[in-house]
């Protein structure tokens, strides 16, 4: 598997690229390794996909598709979801279906004098989306890491509850907790919050 490999192959193109692990060990890689063919996202195999991430200058960022916790640079993140009467929902323990998402984030300049010019990579982007449930609370819950080029890594997190439920999201890392955010849910209206990837 790509994933558990100590010594990683140089990413093409991009600072980083994007890789499907297989239960069966195979793996699928945005560019072919051997002859740098781009391969599709739509090809990926996501019922199949046990890893999925990211992979460049000798790191690699991806999360587990069995429960969705985030491995980022040799280091475990973990959501979770405190409600104040002191329940806790483990959003990224999480053995539901979850759908891979990535994306790169561009902008082209324009002149009136020389038209379109070159397209600017900023960003590239990697996670999921995935439906938590417990008893009769479900969360569509989607946490999608961000790798800007210019600035620090951080991670965005859109949440949306069937019943309005007040509590805390809080972040979690190699099991300790480093950050809780005040995170009152309304019914049916998705919140947000980009939280700075921190250690």
């Amino acid at each position: 598997m790509f994933f558990n490999q100590l010594i990683l192959p140089k990413s093409i193109k991009l600072p980083f690229n994007w890789v499907a692990d297989y239960f069966d060990g195979n793996f699928l890689s945005e560019y072919d390794l051997q002859t740098h063919k781009e391969n599709k996202f739509y090809s990926i195999n996501q019922a199949n996909t046990i890893r999925f991430g990211l992979f460049g200058q000798n790191m690699k960022f991806f999360y587990e598709a069995i429960d969705g916790s985030f491995f980022l640079n040799g280091k475990r993140l973990e959501i979770m979801f405190h409600e104040k009467d002191g329940q806790i929902h483990n959003l990224t323990n999480n053995p539901n279906q979850k759908d891979i998402i990535t994306y790169k984030e561009a902008h082209t300049d324009f002149s009136n004098k020389q038209g379109l010019q070159r397209t600017n990579t900023t960003s590239i982007n990697f996670g999921y989306k995935t439906v938590y449930i417990k008893d009769d609370l479900i969360l569509n819950f989607q946490p999608v890491v961000s790798l800007p080029f210019t600035d620090s890594a951080f991670i965005e997190i859109k949440l949306t509850s069937n019943k309005s439920i007040d509590g805390e999201l809080v972040f979690y890392c190699k099991g300790k907790e480093v950050e809780r955010f005040q995170t009152p849910l309304v019914q049916s209206l998705s919140g947000q919050i980009n939280w700075t990837i921190k250690y």
